[in-house]
């Protein structure tokens, strides 16, 4: 539950016998919603007024509801598949167990803003569940909850163009358009003064505490310090991070370093939410997904601001990193089979691809291997899973092991081909695909709308420029729901999906079988087999075991040699290794 220690004060009040609503009435669930900080910060409209308007309706419906009946999502996205407690509101409903048939919402925009295909979704997909959806402001028809919702959703999109014209108003008249602060600043009014106009006006003051800090990073980076060093000497000296950390790390100090406000330079209007296409996984259909993306450098309004470094600091310092980077070993990269596949078992960092150099007859022997890079780019004091030990695993064995597993496994594909059915069938597929359907439901719905706008139009119901304008709205809100369609279609497993990777499994063990695919096949060949039956990897080298996700599954064990001499692993046949 959200924040519960932030309302549950506000239930007890208005709670009887440890519920609110009806004491004597039947139960119900209760789901609330807050879209950021400040509405959960703001009584008015916040969740407390929620809990009391809800409180409202299930004395008025005749419903009793206990706290933990009670859903509450805060600071959440736009989109109600952001919000986990709406997630597991949505579980708790299809379990045919559940507690209750009935969920009371303040308004319907705090189920959900978009109008377009979220609100009639989450109200059909209770319906045919057979819950009860009731709202403290109750609408009267389909049509009223259908312009109220567009009402709701066309505020939510107006605010958000009022805001962004008003930091290009505020950019423009040499203002900053930060929210908080950069380190090592603090938002004054147009007097130079902090106080209840500073955020308003909000020009940047040098902060003297932190611009110390600032100073020093790059000094010590000049003087040929790394940056994980600065950071560890930071957090010993009891400097307290920005805000937004716990503790100093060497990404921080790389940060600083890059921003260009340091040395004078505020640039607005520099970055945008942009729906870009992303290529899908292991040759699955692409996505549509929000990204964060920097606008053309002409588009950009510049601010000046005081400056706590020199540019020609500042630009010395960047240089350095730069050349950092392009001399670094780590960078020299080459290709490695199991890349982004392999995950630690005890910390879940994704283990990456490094070469040793062992000496072997006192020359240097460069192995390559996997680790778990966890205790080694952070400080002993961000390690919380201590009994990460960075295991090393070189390449040849690891691969070997993967790889006989896979081949082992296209000779029988009827077991690889079986648990691809059962991802089609899963329940993560089978939303998606009510998802899908509701939508391809409502383009239809759009459809035939479109044709009886035109026979009203042509009835003479209103004119042209009327059903100009009526019908560019409807096609609109076509093109976002066929939109949203195509990226649902994306991370579906369609049944044609299902049946090409199936082929494609035969084919490879069809070949293996007749010989016709080498013991040994190229790299790329290699990677992309193991990537068609293998999604996930989870190693434990000190305990000697690994597990399998994807078509291929299950735990193995694996002979795990302490020189990390390269030597050919053990393999258990596929006989899982005991549970760790």
């Amino acid at each position: 539950m959200a924040n519960p220690t932030f309302f549950k004060p506000e239930f007890d009040k208005l709670a009887t016998e440890g519920t609110i609503g009806d004491p004597n009435g039947l139960s119900a669930y209760a789901y609330m919603r807050v879209s950021g900080d400040e509405q959960a910060d703001e009584g008015r409209s916040g969740l407390p007024r929620q809990i009391g308007h809800i409180h409202e309706a299930a004395l008025k419906y005749g419903y009793k509801i206990h706290w933990e009946a009670v859903y509450a999502d805060d600071a959440t996205g736009f989109t109600f598949e952001q919000r986990p407690q709406l997630s597991l509101l949505r579980n708790e409903l299809r379990n045919p167990n559940r507690r209750a048939n009935v969920v009371i919402v303040e308004h319907l925009d705090r189920l959900s803003r978009h109008a377009d295909w979220h609100q009639g979704f989450l109200i059909e997909e209770m319906k045919n569940a057979g819950v009860l959806l009731l709202f403290w402001k109750e609408f009267t028809s389909r049509i009223e909850r259908a312009v109220m919702g567009a009402i709701a959703q066309d505020g939510m999109e107006q605010a958000k163009q009022r805001m962004m014209e008003g930091n290009l108003y505020k950019a423009r008249s040499g203002r900053v358009t930060a929210r908080v602060p950069a380190y090592g600043y603090k938002l004054v009014d147009a007097d130079g003064n902090e106080g209840a106009n500073a955020k308003r006006d909000s020009y940047y003051a040098i902060r003297e505490d932190e611009a110390a800090v600032v100073r020093l990073i790059f000094q010590r980076l000049l003087c040929g310090d790394s940056m994980r060093k600065i950071a560890l000497d930071l957090q010993q000296t009891g400097i307290k991070p920005p805000k937004q950390y716990k503790h100093w790390e060497g990404t921080q100090v790389r940060l600083f370093i890059r921003n260009e406000v340091y040395k004078g330079d505020f640039y607005a209007h520099r970055w945008e939410h942009k729906t870009v296409t992303k290529p899908g996984k292991n040759g699955s259909a692409a996505r549509k997904v929000t990204r964060k993306v920097e606008r053309p450098r002409e588009e950009w309004i510049h601010v000046p601001v005081p400056s706590l470094v020199s540019v020609g600091d500042w630009e010395a310092a960047n240089r350095m990193l730069d050349m950092n980077r392009k001399m670094s070993r780590r960078n020299a990269r080459e290709p490695y089979l199991l890349t982004g596949l392999v995950h630690c078992a005890h910390c879940g960092w994704l283990y990456c691809g490094t070469t040793k150099r062992a000496n072997v007859n006192k020359r240097k022997t460069p192995y390559r291997g996997y680790r778990c890079p966890h205790t080694g780019v952070r400080p002993k004091y961000l390690n919380k899973h201590d009994q990460c030990k960075n295991g090393y695993i070189p390449c040849e064995q690891l691969d070997g092991i993967i790889w006989n597993l896979v081949s082992q496994a296209l000779l029988e594909p009827q077991v690889l081909t079986d648990a691809l059915d059962s991802d089609a069938t899963s329940e993560r597929n089978r939303q998606l695909q009510g998802q899908i359907d509701y939508l391809a439901s409502e383009i239809e719905r759009k459809t035939d709308e479109d044709e009886k706008l035109l026979r009203a139009y042509l009835a003479g119901a209103f004119d042209e420029h009327e059903f100009s304008a009526r019908r560019k709205s409807l096609k609109e809100e076509g093109l976002r729901l066929s939109d949203e369609l195509i990226r649902l279609k994306s991370e579906v497993l369609t049944p044609e999906q299902l049946e090409e990777r199936k082929d494609a499994i035969l084919g490879m063990s069809q070949q293996m079988k007749g010989q016709e695919l080498p013991i040994d096949p190229p790299f790329e060949l290699k990677q992309r087999i193991i990537k068609l039956v293998v999604n996930e990897i989870t190693l434990s080298v000190e305990e000697g075991w690994l597990k399998l996700d994807g078509a291929i599954r299950g735990m193995y064990a694996i002979e795990s040699n302490p020189d990390h001499v390269v030597t050919t692993a053990i393999i258990h046949g596929l006989v899982p290794a005991p549970q760790p």
